[in-house]
């Protein structure tokens, strides 16, 4: 056990004769005070107001301008903010076994009666931005999102998710091609 002796000159002791010590001490003690009391008095954040996160595993398929079809893959995740508003990531590869590129999504999306709350069938809209790496490149590495589909919670925690994603590079698509387009089938938790 250790034993904090104070001088009487000392700045922390509690009766000291230093003139300049009593304000010190006084606004620490009025700091702490205020650290207690404070969080009392502000009033808490709506309980309604419960953000949410949830993560998806997909597979799809679908087609493009000028290319056979072509299979996705991969998995994300969003956090849902406020009444339905989320956002989000994705990480996934697209292409024909062997001539795959990787793709990243960062994505804003709205769940539209996930507000309500008790709904099993929660539609959503998403779109944002996706940046392809990997295998070969991509002869469009900056491409904007966009699409919908449907949760469908089977569980509490787990539920369907099905999504139609259309992947669009805007110079090329004003040229006739760059555009993808597909269907996804996926497992999602919450």
């Amino acid at each position: 056990m250790r034993i904090l002796f104070l001088s009487s000159d000392s700045p922390l002791a509690p009766h000291s004769s230093n003139p300049k010590a009593r304000p010190a001490v006084r606004r620490l003690f009025t700091l702490a005070a205020f650290l207690i009391v404070a969080p009392a008095t502000v009033p808490g954040q709506n309980p309604q107001f419960q953000p949410r996160s949830e993560g998806y595993l997909f597979l799809g398929v679908g087609s493009g301008t000028g290319q056979p079809s072509m299979e996705h893959v991969g998995g994300g995740g969003e956090v849902l903010l406020f009444r339905g508003l989320g956002v989000g990531g994705e990480l996934g590869a697209m292409g024909r076994p062997g001539d795959e590129v990787g793709l990243y999504s960062l994505d804003l999306s709205y769940h539209f009666f996930r507000a309500r709350g008790k709904s099993k069938l929660v539609p959503f809209i998403e779109g944002g931005y996706t940046g392809a790496f990997g295998n070969r490149g991509s002869p469009y590495p900056n491409i904007l999102n966009f699409g919908g589909g449907v949760h469908y919670w089977v569980f509490k925690h787990v539920g369907l998710r099905l999504e139609f994603r259309d992947y669009v590079a805007l110079p090329a698509f004003f040229a006739g091609t760059g555009q993808y387009w597909g269907f996804r089938v996926g497992l999602a938790l919450r």
